[in-house]
């Protein structure tokens, strides 16, 4: 017995106009993609430009910033500039304090945000939604609107030149990141809820172990959130803090200066190192920052 070939089957031949066709879709497929790849360096390139320029003129002494015409490239390299703000104009104490703050509004934030949101998302109550209507629309009322009246309660309880009124407003939560938590809570099935109480927990065990644990994603788009805006608080400190020994690190920025004057060099050199935790952090979350925006659509 004879193993029967099978005959390939007779293929169409592609017409020369399909063909022509063709290779011009592919010829303006491969233009678009390169115009496109080119636009978006440029636009790279025009958004990195002050950052060179930043990092250049740090690295320079005083006759090289003032040069005429402009060298992108200092000769020689002032590494002694970054060494002499960070201890000559004690630039790491201040660091030290933006740190602890922008810590400590944090973790504090997202627990009392979150606390709040899970009451909003969980919970129903007479008034709920106006309420909530009523911490949303605490965001469109800007914060110098109260500044006279918080000054003098400060004042008249002692808390002018302490971190106290910047940390006390902290534990009662920010409305932008009460809404985030609360649309995110919105996605989460109630079944899960249901299951906690089945198994025991109440309201708060319910919250911590089984709620939180389940929002990483908007727990990291609020901790970013919370971390730059404490970073690079300028009026609250300003207005709060008189002594040298509260400042901040962007109160050490506005009143950088020197016996003989001020050193811009060193100037820039001092705003390269306070630009280092927020371009690392923003590095390290991005795709969940990204993530933002769809946690606010969510119904």
């Amino acid at each position: 017995m004879h193993d029967v070939l099978e005959r390939p089957a007779p293929t169409t031949p592609v017409p020369p106009a399909a063909r022509s066709a063709a290779r011009r879709r592919n010829g303006r497929a491969r233009w678009e993609l390169t115009a496109r790849i080119t636009a978006l360096s440029l636009f790279c390139l025009l958004l990195l430009f002050p950052f060179v320029w930043l990092v250049s003129q740090s690295l320079k002494d005083t006759n090289q910033y003032f040069a005429v015409p402009f060298e992108w490239i200092p000769s020689p390299f002032r590494w002694e500039n970054f060494t002499d703000v960070i201890f000559k104009y004690e630039f790491l104490h201040y660091i030290g304090n933006s740190l602890w703050l922008a810590v400590y509004a944090v973790v504090v934030n997202i627990l009392s945000s979150s606390f709040v949101a899970y009451g909003f998302s969980r919970f129903r109550f007479p008034g709920r939604n106006a309420l909530f209507m009523v911490v949303l629309a605490t965001m469109m009322l800007p914060g110098q609107v109260m500044t006279i009246s918080l000054y003098r309660f400060y004042r008249d309880i002692g808390w002018i030149d302490t971190f106290y009124p910047l940390l006390v407003p902290k534990l009662f939560g920010a409305a932008f990141e009460i809404f985030l938590f609360r649309q995110f809570f919105l996605s989460l099935p109630r079944e899960i809820d249901e299951a906690a109480r089945i198994d025991g927990c109440g309201t708060l065990r319910t919250w911590w172990h089984i709620i939180l644990p389940q929002s990483k994603p908007v727990i990291i788009v609020v901790a970013v959130f919370t971390f730059l805006g404490s970073w690079r608080e300028l009026f609250g400190p300003l207005i709060y803090l008189t002594g040298e020994e509260n400042r901040t690190l962007p109160l050490g920025l506005l009143y950088f200066t020197s016996p003989f004057g001020s050193s811009l060099p060193m100037l820039m050199a001092a705003i390269v190192i306070s630009l280092i935790p927020p371009v690392v952090l923003y590095a390290l979350g991005q795709k969940y920052i990204d993530k933002g925006v769809a946690i606010a659509e969510i119904k």
